[in-house]
């Protein structure tokens, strides 16, 4: 028969001596991974790599740190790295729809926007300045007298030719007309046709001679405004060169280094001299199908300044960047629009960067699921990582019916790492759905749950403890406090020699025993602070419990804790909340009856058994099987039930419970109703391990406690699970005290023992079981039910 745990079993115990400090005021506030050796090692592989596609996938519960673990290795990575220079966008002066990138070293690229800005303003001091001198005023002046001049000397000389043919040359409005004269007089139109017929030919004539005549006048007078005007632009040309040439090639010889920023100057330039007038102070002319604007026009040389898109001038290393909301634009940037009387209007200074802009160069961090959730948003990351450039794009054109014109910005070249934080099943999700995942997010770093309990991993949790304190101003904790963080540790991870590694469960506790131990007025915090929080978080959260605890006691809910039945047993379920899970006993019980049906599930039936816990029922057929069916075909009908359950079975841990209901219905053998029963069984009858322990043996203790404690209650639970016990204090006093009892059982034999008070039995090798054991009483039993049915289909009966 099992004999019960001793209490130092029960539950493992940190020595607050085995740390070397007093308080975690001692200690340097430094954040150390909590045992995540392996998750570290993948993603210092993934940051280091260069090849294209080795970005990362974070893998990891949520609150297990991954954020503040990955931050910390990629702020190690990220000083060994320069930081990235600046980028900057400007007009494309052929081609405004098509603003050019430029990529500029860090710091230079509010450099060269300051230069751009005082160019802009030398350009509207400097131009009309010049153009207001004297100097340009009188050179102007002679070309205008010298064209004047030469026209003048064109209109004599067309004169003195139509005067020899007695014509006048009349200039108007209209342009030239010839007038025919008779002793200096005009000749009416009534008086030439009464002229004799051979006058009116020689005038007719003369006439004709003298158009062409004119008409080289005027392509002379022509020429000479053409080289007038080209003379006046020339002037203009060289005036506003003298101006400002010597800013723009001073500017080129500063950037000499940077070709494309030469190649704007050099198309600055050029613009400036075929629009002096615009740049001299003229506006655009208006881009709106309206006789008016809402506001002034901006000035030709707005599109000569530069857009600084990146500012890396403050950065001292690779930048890393977390976006929050990582929509498809926030990821990839945007062109931004004002509203004109209703019309849209934009130009490259309203381009906007993305979160890929910011981190070009270093390390963009982003949560997974918030990517896949945002509609666009993962296609284009992942087409940034495919291509190499981040391309700002219109994502709406795509949903319009009418097209309408916005900028096309030149991409730019993309260099950086994308650290993603997923969960398993996210990471499952894209392996198996997006053929393109593997190839852009090959490095997996996986957290895992928890790490053993070694002093260097005790230590981690007291350096977080340090580091939390001192970020948020805390408490110091006291060494006896950490060794019961530490403990509380090692009960979320339901194994004595593990130590959980949910770094928001840690930082949690250590912020609420703070506020428990400030509330009480100590200068440190202590371990009963930290019980405390425990206890007040449990007690926040327990109200489900309770109630289901009050039913028990009020006998709503059926429940025996002494005596003994036949086909009776108090099984252990969790009750799991997502917040908070607790342990409840659940009756099982079994009805055996003559049939074939062999067992009969009813939550199966009634269809609230899960797949696993039918698994576990089925299981239970292969075990009467190999125990009870070598000599004979069993034959007999059995129905399992949970009482009293109206959700949903799952699991496999009540297997054990209902064999027990099972055999104890066959062989009308009485169960002892104070000894509570969880484990999975298999074929073979090994009692094997469950998951929740802790909370299902509490769950039956506050049910006897409530009732009494005889002193002969206790749970029964494989003994796989003896390492996952981290009971509650109360337990463990119960036990030490001999109140409450803990039994480990390896077999299903040994469970028998210990709830029947009876040997179990060995089979011989023929198959028989002793006389006055459980087995041998369900064999009899058994042979008898086989008999009886062999007769009633014989006929016998």
């Amino acid at each position: 028969m099992p004999r019960s745990l001793s209490a130092d079993r029960l539950r493992r115990r940190i020595d607050p001596a085995s740390f070397t400090f007093e308080s975690t005021a001692e200690l340097e506030p430094i954040l150390r991974p909590l045992g995540q050796d392996r998750a570290v090692r993948a993603l210092d592989f993934g940051l280091a790599i260069e090849s294209h596609g080795y970005n990362v996938l974070v893998v990891g519960a949520p609150g297990a740190g991954r954020r503040t673990t990955a931050t910390a290795v990629l702020a190690e990575a990220a000083r060994g790295r320069p930081a990235p220079g600046d980028w900057v966008y400007v007009t494309n002066l052929q081609d405004a729809e098509r603003p050019r990138a430029i990529g500029l070293p860090a710091g230079m690229g509010e450099t060269l926007r300051a230069d751009l800005d005082a160019l802009i303003r030398a350009l509207g001091t400097e131009l009309p300045r010049a153009f207001g001198g004297d100097a340009f005023e009188k050179e102007k002046g002679a070309i205008l007298r010298r064209a004047q001049e030469e026209k003048a000397e064109a209109f004599r000389g067309l004169e003195g030719i139509a005067n020899g043919h007695g014509f006048l040359v009349q200039r108007s409005a209209e342009g030239l007309a010839l007038i025919y004269t008779r002793d200096g007089s005009p000749v009416s139109q009534e008086d030439f046709e009464a002229l004799p017929e051979e006058e009116q030919a020689r005038v007719r004539d003369a006439r004709g001679v003298l158009h062409a005549a004119m008409r080289d006048t005027l392509g002379k007078v022509k020429e000479v405004e053409g080289r007038a005007r080209d003379a006046l632009a020339d002037l203009e040309r060289r005036i506003a060169h003298g101006a400002v040439g010597h800013e723009i090639e001073a500017l080129a010889e500063k950037y000499a280094a940077h070709p494309k920023v030469v190649e704007h100057l050099q198309a600055v330039q050029r613009d400036v001299l075929e629009n002096l007038d615009e740049v001299r102070g003229g506006e655009e002319a208006p881009t709106l199908p309206f006789p008016f604007r809402a506001g002034p026009a901006e000035p030709r040389t707005h599109r000569y300044r530069a857009n600084l898109l990146v500012d890396n001038r403050k950065l001292e290393a690779a930048p890393i960047v977390y976006e929050p909301n990582p929509t498809y634009h926030n990821l990839v940037g945007r062109v931004e629009h004002h509203v004109q009387m209703g019309a849209l209007t934009t130009d490259f200074t309203m381009i906007k960067a993305g979160a890929l802009h910011r981190a070009n160069g270093g390390f963009l961090v982003l949560d997974a699921q918030d990517v896949l959730t945002n509609p666009f948003a993962y296609d284009a990351l992942k087409r940034v990582l495919r291509d190499e450039e981040i391309r700002i794009e219109e994502i709406g054109e795509q949903f319009r019916l009418v097209s309408t014109t916005t900028l096309k910005p030149e991409p730019v070249p993309a260099r950086l790492k994308v650290v993603l934080l997923g969960t398993p099943w996210i990471h499952h999700l894209l392996q198996a759905y997006d053929p393109d995942f593997p190839k852009l997010f090959k490095v997996k770093s996986e957290f895992s749950e928890d790490m053993a309990v070694t002093e260097e991993n005790q230590m981690s949790y007291a350096l977080l403890v340090a580091h939390c304190g001192a970020r948020e101003g805390l408490l110091p904790f006291g060494r006896d406090a950490v060794a019961r963080v530490v403990e509380h540790g090692l009960r979320a991870a339901e194994d004595q020699h593990r130590l959980a590694t949910h770094y928001l469960g840690v930082t949690d506790l250590v912020r609420e025993a703070h506020h428990w131990a400030r509330r009480a007025g100590a200068a440190t915090v202590a371990a009963a602070h930290v019980q405390t929080a425990i206890d007040e978080k449990t007690r926040r959260h327990d109200h489900a419990e309770e109630v289901i605890g009050r039913l028990i006691d009020e006998g709503t809910i059926l429940m025996d804790t002494a005596g003994r039945a036949v086909g009776q047993v108090n099984g252990l379920s969790v009750y799991d909340l997502g917040d908070y899970a607790f342990g409840k006993p659940s009756r099982v019980t079994a009805k055996v009856f003559l049939g074939k049906e062999g067992l009969v599930n009813i939550e199966r039936e009634s269809d609230l058994a899960g797949p696993i816990h039918n698994k576990g029922v089925l299981i239970l057929q292969g075990y009467f099987g190999a125990h009870y069916a070598r000599r004979f075909p069993i034959s007999f009908a059995a129905t399992l039930c949970f009482e009293q359950s109206y959700a949903g079975v799952e699991g496999d841990s009540a297997s054990s419970a209902e064999l027990l209901a099972l055999i104890s219905a066959l062989g009308e053998i009485p169960l002892r109703q104070e000894i509570a029963v969880t484990g999975s069984v298999n074929q073979q009858g090994q009692i094997q391990a469950v998951g929740g322990v802790n909370e299902k043996i509490e769950g039956f203790f506050r049910t006897c406690w409530a009732r009494g404690l005889t002193g002969t209650q206790g749970v029964a639970l494989p003994e796989a699970n003896v390492r996952n016990l981290m009971l509650d204090e109360e337990v463990v006093a119960a036990v030490a005290e001999g109140r409450f009892h803990i039994y480990p059982i390896a077999t299903v034999d040994e469970a028998l023992e210990l709830l029947t008070g009876m040997p179990a039995g060995k089979a011989d090798p023929y198959g028989h079981y002793p006389e006055g054991t459980v087995n041998g009483k369900v064999m009899r039993k058994l042979e008898r039910l086989a008999e009886l049915w062999r007769k009633l289909h014989s006929g016998e009966a």
